[in-house]
């Protein structure tokens, strides 16, 4: 029954009989195709399905082995692609055991759609094997494609994947890639915000704070032109965390005050919780602690109604007890933090401690605690915010040669971290 399935892909693609029909046939003619009055030459038949972006099989076949018809397969993975786009992947298992990349009936477009969608799946799932393998089989499928966003898709999720692998330089090699093509071919959507928004992260983390917020005055720039907020709320938090770098604490105050307003309206707690804590640890650094201590009082009051279990909520426990400490609540900090030694598997309870002993004038104490803390810590970040500590109350006991022990040490995770290139 071709007229049958011209009319189901045709309605389908959301086209009228006149838009189908232009510079092929008449509308007329269309119509009587649709009605199965006239039979279409083959001829006819390959120019129809350029403009439906189907094969000539598509107007024949019915996929028996699973009782759907192809049209029913064709509105199958468009909605399971919506579902992606929309991060819903509660209703995606009975699709992804379907394996319609298998289908010969199906377009090849279609067919990397599918695999773009099953890799999305597998990396909701954390099992970045998987969607690795499928993400590479939609790209080999899609790459040079006239259309392109399918292909911007999947080098964003390839660069996510790098990423959560610990690949940052793979994952902004990738995301140059997709920028490159949206550039060449003069793509301004939220497909390229995305791509703008994510460099902007990944360069930061790489401690690329300046290029990191060109990347993200780049993503800003274009929302406002599409008169949207795409990935609003971590383009501030990004923007925040690298003007908080350079130590511009006043446009980043601006930031994350934004990324606040943001995070209220997308109805997620943690991140809100989250948010309202790297705000709090700004008006830490910059000494206003009751501001701080107010912020996380709030981001904990987050917390509590909506029964949030993260990791992360250590963290935001940890920072209350710090502020409270530089409020003078030494010894409610001082509880808080003891409680919270055995589950901060990073070291920072220990961290904190110390500066609380410090405060107490415990300063032998304090060095015991801040050793405990470097121990737990690997990164060289972090080392290089602790050694300096260390070396200044091991010269506050009068212990010299250790002092400048942990002085030279400090030089020596500075070198690691800063390239002495021209």
């Amino acid at each position: 029954m071709v007229g049958q399935r011209v009319k189901e892909l045709r309605n389908a693609a959301n086209m009228t009989q006149q838009e189908l029909a232009e510079g092929i046939i008449s509308r007329t003619y269309l119509s009587l195709i649709e009605k199965n009055a006239v039979h279409p030459s083959t001829n006819v038949l390959k120019k129809l399905s350029v403009k439906l972006n189907c094969t000539l099989d598509d107007f024949t076949t019915i996929a028996s082995e699973r009782n759907l018809s192809l049209l029913d397969i064709k509105k199958e993975i468009k909605w399971a692609e919506n579902n992606v786009k929309s991060e819903d992947f509660s209703r995606l298992e009975d699709f992804i055991a379907k394996d319609y990349q298998t289908l010969e009936s199906i377009t090849e477009y279609e067919r990397g759609d599918t695999y773009w969608i099953r890799a999305s799946y597998f990396f909701s799932k954390e099992d970045f094997v998987s969607a690795r393998e499928e993400v590479n089989k939609a790209i080999k499928i899609v790459e040079g494609m006239k259309e392109v966003n399918l292909y911007l898709r999947c080098l964003i999720l390839l660069a996510r994947i790098e990423f959560e692998e610990y690949h940052t330089d793979e994952a902004i090699k990738q995301l140059t890639k997709a920028n490159n093509v949206t550039i060449y071919e003069n793509i301004s959507n939220t497909t390229r915000v995305t791509i703008l928004a994510l460099l902007g992260e990944y360069y930061r983390l790489m401690g690329e704070n300046l290029v990191s917020i060109n990347f993200n005055k780049d993503a800003l720039a274009l929302n406002k032109k599409l008169n949207t907020h795409h990935k609003g709320c971590s383009i501030e938090n990004s923007l925040f965390k690298a003007k908080y770098g350079i130590k511009n604490y006043e446009l980043a105050e601006k930031h994350i005050r934004r990324a606040i307003k943001y995070a209220e309206l997308e109805d997620d707690p943690m991140q809100e919780a989250g948010i309202t804590t790297n705000l709090a640890i700004l008006m830490i650094k910059t000494k206003k602690y009751q501001e701080a201590y107010n912020e996380l009082k709030k981001a904990l009051k987050i917390i509590e109604d909506n029964k949030v279990d993260h990791p992360f909520v250590l963290t935001i426990k940890l920072r209350y007890a710090q502020a409270m400490s530089h409020l003078g609540q030494v010894k409610e900090a001082k509880k808080l933090v003891q409680e919270s030694l055995a589950e901060d598997s990073a070291g920072f309870a220990f961290e904190i401690m110390g500066d609380i002993c410090v405060m107490e004038g415990y300063l032998d104490t304090a060095i015991e605690y801040l050793h405990k803390s470097v121990e737990a810590k690997e990164e060289p970040l972090f080392k290089t915010r602790l050694y300096p500590k260390l070396a200044d109350l091991y010269r506050k006991v009068g212990k010299i040669d250790k002092s400048l022990e942990y002085y030279e040490k400090s030089v020596h995770f500075y070198d690691e971290l800063v390239t002495d290139m021209i």
